[in-house]
């Protein structure tokens, strides 16, 4: 497991929408499962979970044509087809891209928080494994890569706070914009 601390937000700063964790690695094996959680991480050192996202590495080819990026390239939502003849292995001591979908999300981090993200290699109570790739990463060494070539990073969605009304829950409320 690693995880990955950012520094102090600022100011109250707002997350809406998709993420995407891109993670250059090796592997020791012909498959890789890797798990991205995403925290908000207290200044008393408390945290609380905002999402998570996950990949098997053999099939993480994408459909560009339906996949979103942000100005500068960078993808925000992929499109994995998640098929058979989609699958590829991962080649032994190669670097790879993993392009990890992290679900949708809206959430107030505070000034001060800072936001964490954790690449673990399962998540036993979400995903498991096709019976016939469930021996391919078993036992694999994962080398994240943090090299001017293969910089892994994660991308987010942000919006101003001031952009969002306060709505009680038994009222009608519509999202406003003051642009």
């Amino acid at each position: 497991m690693q995880t990955y601390t950012t520094a102090p937000f600022k100011q109250d700063t707002t997350l809406a929408g998709s993420m995407a964790a891109q993670i250059y690695l090796t592997s020791t094996r012909p498959d890789t499962q890797l798990v991205a959680t995403l925290d908000d991480l207290a200044p008393n050192g408390s945290s609380n979970p905002i999402t998570s996202g996950a990949l098997l590495g053999s099939l993480r080819a994408l459909d560009r044509t339906r996949s979103w990026t942000v100005p500068g390239g960078q993808t925000i939502f992929q499109y994995h087809p998640y098929t058979q003849a989609s699958g590829t292995p991962v080649p032994i001591s190669k670097v790879v891209s993993d392009q990890i979908e992290i679900f949708p999300t809206f959430a107030r981090i505070a000034a001060g928080h800072r936001l964490r993200l954790t690449l673990s290699t399962s998540d036993a109570r979400h995903l498991a494994p096709m019976p016939s790739q469930l021996l391919n990463p078993i036992g694999g060494i994962y080398m994240v890569q943090r090299t001017a070539s293969a910089s892994s990073y994660l991308e987010v969605e942000q919006a101003s706070p001031s952009t969002f009304t306060a709505c009680r829950p038994d009222a009608s409320c519509a999202l406003t914009s003051r642009r």
